[in-house]
This record gives C-alpha cells, sequence and structure tokens, in this order.
C-alpha cells in the first residue's frame, strides 16, 4: 500500500550520492515540519548519508 512518509524517505535515501548532503537535510527537515517524516525517519537518512563515507580499515 502505498504511503506517502515512506514515498518521500525511499526518495531522500535514494538521493544520497546524487544530491548534496545538505539539500537531502534540508528537505528531510521540511518533511518533519510537515509531520510527514518523524525524528526517527531523519536519523534513518542521515545514517544513510553519513554511510558514504565510511572508510574500512585494511590491517
Amino acid at each position: 500500500m502505498f504511503t506517502l512518509k515512506e514515498f518521500i524517505k525511499k526518495g531522500l535515501i535514494e538521493a544520497v550520492g546524487n544530491m548534496p548532503d545538505y539539500k537531502i537535510r534540508l528537505s528531510a527537515a521540511g518533511w518533519l515540519e510537515k509531520d510527514v517524516l518523524t525524528e526517527a525517519d531523519l536519523i534513518d537518512v542521515d545514517a544513510a548519508i553519513e554511510s558514504q563515507y565510511k572508510v574500512e580499515e585494511v590491517i
């Protein structure tokens, strides 16, 4: 079943790496203000953004 919340969240997460991080964060904050996304959703979006910068250490 379609939900606006999941549609927006999926779009934001898929934008990671294709759009500047600040634009994704500002958009997510806007959807939070509109009560479409929750802080937990923003944590998921932020985790997706941060995961693109993780570098595995080779020992």
